[in-house]
């Protein structure tokens, strides 16, 4: 009786153990989704200057950077901004990811050749 109550209790300890980890891993998931819908409703509007300097550097042409580079970051920005309120309205939902990869807007290299 006592090695069935010392196995048991071991059991217990270890099942305890592992869904504690896994609640913890649940929580800082949610607080990466929370910070990267944030930033994708707040900071969609960045694509647009990303875009612009991204389409410049690449052709060597300011006048293709400004009006290509101009629509493709409104349909950028507009594309990021709208996965954010979708992620907001979704926030509640554990375990879900988010709609747009990578959530982190990356910077162009502004380097010279």
């Amino acid at each position: 009786m006592r090695k069935f109550l010392l196995v048991a209790l071991i059991a217990c300890i270890t099942i305890s153990t592992l869904s504690l980890s896994a609640m913890a891993q649940d929580e800082a998931k949610d607080k990466d989704k929370l910070q990267n819908t944030t930033g994708n409703v707040l900071l969609g509007w960045t694509e647009i200057p990303k875009a612009v300097a991204a389409v410049t550097k690449d052709s060597d042409n300011p006048f293709l950077g400004i009006t290509v580079g101009l629509l493709k970051g409104i349909a950028n920005a507009f594309a990021r901004t709208v996965s954010g309120v979708a992620d907001v309205a979704t926030l509640h939902k554990t375990g879900q990811e988010e709609i747009v990869k990578p959530s982190m807007i990356p910077i162009p290299d502004t380097s010279t050749k």
